[in-house]
């Protein structure tokens, strides 16, 4: 019988997992430079807490089952519902700030750079009403991306000037949602398609053709208060933006950041301003988010909230496209080779003294020769060996070999200190 992973599933290799750690290590010294706290949402929730506010297209993705009892249950489909059912549940002091490095799952047609299990880290801000939070955030991206060594460009806009740009033109608030999808699908779709998607919406060609110029792109502040409808809906919108970008010159950080009429963000509970990440072309947004201030009151607790989430599989994608990861990570930790068979238990000695120093220290258990134990410190991407010798030993010395690039070096140890560490 031939064993294989489900459709959509993969498994991770020692390899990749190193250039997760290295990537998932500077995210976390980004989210621990800002504040965030990092913690762990439940991976299964009830069905109803998952489908509240996510929308028709969302919901056929959820991997959903019943239990034995014949509850209805959905495996989570990204991390913002179970982080704001949590902070429902809770009283911790406001704002908060949160954070989460995890996996969730979607049940949706596999694709480059995208999976049925994948894996996101997510930073979100409760108890925040002000653009303020919103600026955070975005600065927040800015940073992470910027400790890996890419130049994001922030695409910014609201929902409630698009909404009410849209409910302006004629459009009921029946078909506004399905409406707002379509038009988060404008950097994937031509404009005939565009219009396609729309008509499936009720939505005629010349309410398509207004919503499309309205979205085209080169949109900035001034034009926008120029052109859009003055209900009151879209000015709070237009409010809400125009705060933000000055706060976003406070950060010094408006260069990085441009106004995008398209960008809506398919998830329904998003409320206000909506951001999406962009170093390229190729593998779309690296990360988005938005305000989501009416989520939490389904669960029980209303309060305003907004976030950001990024998947980990696109930002790796992006990362060797631009030759931004290392071509092998080296092993952050020293491998302890015996050069003789009887020098096993010497070898032992000195793992065991590296470990309780706190120092990571692995050895050959196979007991191979010498060259063997090299080749395999090497194929481990071990960078840092010590090498144990009789002769060395017995002088209170260790060699030292550096496997990047070939040198060699002796180091003193002491011996009574070696013993006593072994010992503990």
């Amino acid at each position: 019988m031939k064993f294989t992973l489900p459709k959509g599933m993969k498994d991770i290799a020692p390899d990749e997992m190193a250039k997760r750690e290295y990537v998932v290590a500077r995210l976390k010294d980004a989210l621990r430079r800002f504040g965030f706290q990092l913690v762990e949402p439940s991976a299964l929730e009830n069905l109803e807490t998952l489908t509240a506010k996510s929308g028709p297209d969302l919901e056929k993705e959820i991997y959903a089952f019943e239990d034995k009892a014949k509850r209805k249950i959905g495996l989570r489909f990204d991390l913002t519902v179970g982080m704001a059912r949590y902070v429902a549940s809770t009283d911790a002091p406001k704002p908060l700030r949160l954070a989460c490095i995890s996996n969730m799952w979607r049940y949706d047609n596999p694709q480059y750079a995208r999976y049925r299990s994948f894996w996101q880290w997510d930073a979100e801000v409760y108890g925040c009403a002000g653009a303020e939070a919103d600026a955070e955030i975005i600065a927040l991206m800015i940073e992470a991306f910027k400790g890996l060594g890419l130049d994001a460009q922030i695409r910014i806009n609201n929902r409630k000037l698009i909404e009410g740009f849209v409910l302006g033109i004629g459009i009921d608030k029946k078909r506004l949602a399905a409406v707002l999808r379509v038009i988060d699908k404008t950097a994937k779709l031509s404009k005939q398609q565009l219009i396609k998607e729309f008509a499936k919406c009720d939505v005629g060609k010349k309410q398509a053709d207004a919503i499309l110029t309205l979205c085209k792109g080169g949109a900035t502040l001034e034009s926008v208060k120029a052109t859009m409808p003055k209900n009151e809906l879209a000015q709070e919108g237009y409010k809400e933006l125009e705060q933000l970008f000055a706060l976003l010159g406070t950060y010094k950080i408006a260069d990085r950041c441009t106004l995008d009429l398209s960008i809506v963000r398919g998830i329904d509970y998003y409320t206000g301003t909506v951001y999406e990440a962009w170093v390229d072309g190729k593998t779309g947004a690296v990360a988005g988010g938005g305000r989501y201030d009416d989520l939490l009151s389904i669960y029980g607790k209303p309060m305003p909230a907004t976030g950001v989430a990024g998947g980990i599989e696109r930002l790796l994608i992006t990362l060797e496209a631009k030759k931004l990861l290392p071509a092998t990570i080296a092993a952050d930790q020293y491998f302890v080779a015996y050069a003789t068979g009887d020098m096993f238990a010497d070898a032992v000695n000195v793992v065991q003294a590296l470990r309780k120093r706190c120092l990571p220290a692995i050895m050959d258990l196979s007991r191979r020769d010498l060259r063997k134990q090299m080749e395999y410190a090497n194929k481990l991407n071990v960078r840092n060996v010590i090498i144990v010798g009789k002769k060395e030993l017995e002088q209170g010395k260790l060699k030292l070999k550096d496997m990047a690039s070939g040198s060699e070096r002796e180091i003193r140890i002491n011996l009574e200190e070696l013993q006593a560490l072994t010992q503990q």
